[in-house]
C-alpha cells in the first residue's frame, strides 16, 4: 500500500502533463467502448433485420423447399408433435407461413392497375408474438384475422395507387389448379427499409390464403424463433436429427455472409484495439519516461542510501499501473454509459440517410449500440496492459543506471 500511495503522489508532481495524459487515455478507452458497442449494435441489427422479419432463425420446410420453392410443395401446419422437448425449450415462437405469386389490381375500369406480387400469409396471432413484422406498419395497422385484410409494401401500394381502405383484386392459381380470386381490402402500408422487397410484397391472413389457395391444414414453411439465435446451427442439426419428412435450416445457411463477419468478430474487436491505443501508447510512453529522466538524479539518491533497484522498479510500474487503470476505469464508465443510453433510446438518421441492403438483410440509419461484458472489459484489460508495456524501457534503465554517474551528471 505505500507503494501505491507514493507511486499515486509521484503522479500528481507534474499536474499538468499527467492530466493531459490521463485525459488522453479517458478519451481513447471512452471512444473504444463505445466503438465496440456501435459495431455490436451493428452486427445485431444485421441479423435481428434479417431473421426477425423474414425467415425467422430456423426455416423448416420439406427438403429442397427452401432453394426450389413451388407452390404444392406444402408441409402440414402442426408439427408440434415432431420436435423433441429438450428443443422446444429452446424455441421462443413459431411463425407458420405460406407463399405465393399473384396479380393484384387497384382501381376502376378506366383507372385499373396491375402489379404482379409476392404473398406471404401470417399468423397474425403469431407474428405479433414473434416477428416484427408489425412494426414496419407506416400507415393503416396490422392484420386482425379479418380474411379479407391485406398489407401492401409502400412502393408496391405506390404503384397500384393503393390507400387504406383500397379495394384490391387478388387473381392467382391455386395448389388443385383452378383460379383463387377474391376482393381484398388494404388494411395497412408497410415499409421495411428494402425497397426493391417493398415493391413487389403483398401480406395477407394465412386462413385466407389456406381457403383461396387450396391448401386447408398446410403451410409452405415454419419460422422457427429462438431465445438464443447463435445456437441455431446446433438446434437445426437436432431437429434435422428428428424430423421425418421435413429439413431445418439455420439462418447461418440463409445469409452465410453475416455468418463469415461472426467467424471473424473477435478479430475485428482485436483489431480495433490496436488501433486506437497505438497512438495512446506512444503518448503513454513519452508522460513516463520524461518523468524517469527527470528523477534519475533522485532514483540515484535513493539507490545510494540503500533502496533496491528492485523496489524502485516497482515503484515505477505501480505509477504506471495506477495512471492507466484510473484512466481506463473512467473511460469505461463513460463509453459504457453512452451504449446503454443509445441501447434504450437509439437516434434514428432516417430524415439523413436511407436504409442500405447487404447480404440479405437491411442496414437502418439507426445509432444503435448493445452494451456486452467483452466490450467493456477489452478496452479496460488493454488499457491495464498498457500501463505495463509503457514501463518496460523505464524499468530497464533503472537496472542499468549507475548511480555514481548519474550523481556526476546532476
Amino acid at each position: 500500500m505505500m507503494i501505491l500511495r507514493i507511486g499515486w503522489r509521484n503522479l500528481w508532481r507534474n499536474r499538468r502533463r499527467t492530466q493531459l495524459t490521463m485525459g488522453a487515455m479517458i478519451f481513447a478507452c471512452a471512444m473504444l467502448v463505445f466503438s465496440l458497442g456501435y459495431y455490436d449494435g451493428f452486427l445485431w441489427s444485421l441479423i435481428n433485420n434479417a431473421t426477425e422479419k423474414e425467415n425467422g432463425h430456423i426455416f423448416i420446410a420439406l427438403p429442397g423447399y427452401y432453394a426450389n420453392p413451388t407452390l404444392e410443395d406444402a408441409c402440414p401446419e402442426a408439427i408440434s408433435s415432431q420436435i423433441l422437448p429438450d428443443v422446444k425449450a429452446e424455441i421462443k415462437g413459431v411463425c407458420p407461413r405460406l407463399q405465393a405469386y399473384a396479380l393484384l389490381s387497384c382501381g376502376t375500369d378506366e383507372e385499373n392497375r396491375t402489379q404482379p406480387a409476392q404473398i406471404i400469409a401470417v399468423d397474425y396471432q403469431a407474428e405479433l408474438a414473434n416477428s416484427k413484422l408489425a412494426g414496419d406498419i407506416v400507415t393503416g395497422g396490422f392484420l386482425t384475422g379479418d380474411e379479407r385484410e391485406i398489407l401492401l409494401g409502400q412502393g408496391l401500394a405506390r404503384r397500384i395507387r393503393a390507400d387504406i381502405g383500397s379495394e384490391i383484386i387478388f387473381f392467382s392459381n391455386a395448389a388443385d389448379g383452378s383460379i383463387a380470386s377474391e376482393i381484398l381490402l388494404v388494411k395497412g402500408v408497410f415499409s421495411s427499409g428494402e425497397n426493391i422487397r417493398d415493391s413487389s410484397l403483398a401480406i395477407m391472413n394465412l386462413k385466407a390464403a389456406q381457403q383461396l389457395l387450396a391448401l386447408d391444414g398446410r403451410v409452405h414453411s415454419h419460422r422457427l424463433f429462438l431465445r438464443d439465435p447463435m445456437q441455431a446451427e446446433e438446434i437445426a442439426a437436432r431437429l434435422n436429427a428428428s424430423l421425418k419428412t421435413l429439413e431445418a435450416t439455420p439462418w447461418q445457411s440463409i445469409f452465410p455472409q453475416i455468418a463469415d463477419i461472426l467467424k471473424v468478430w473477435l478479430g475485428v474487436q482485436l483489431f480495433t484495439v490496436a488501433i486506437y491505443y497505438a497512438a495512446m501508447a506512444l503518448i503513454t510512453f513519452n508522460t513516463m519516461y520524461m518523468a524517469f529522466l527527470e528523477r534519475m538524479h533522485e532514483f540515484a539518491v535513493m539507490q545510494a542510501i540503500g533502496l533496491t533497484r528492485r523496489l524502485l522498479a516497482v515503484l515505477i510500474l505501480s505509477e504506471s499501473i495506477i495512471m492507466a487503470t484510473a484512466s481506463g476505469l473512467i473511460g469505461t464508465a463513460i463509453g459504457a454509459c453512452a451504449n446503454f443510453i443509445l441501447f434504450y433510446h437509439p437516434i434514428d438518421l432516417s430524415r439523413w440517410m436511407e436504409s442500405i441492403t447487404w447480404g440479405g438483410s437491411s442496414i437502418q440509419p439507426i445509432l444503435f449500440c448493445v452494451p456486452s461484458l467483452l466490450s467493456n472489459l477489452l478496452p479496460l484489460l488493454a488499457m491495464i496492459l498498457l500501463g505495463f508495456a509503457v514501463a518496460v524501457l523505464p524499468t530497464w534503465r533503472l537496472y542499468r543506471l549507475r548511480p555514481v554517474e548519474a550523481l556526476r551528471e546532476g
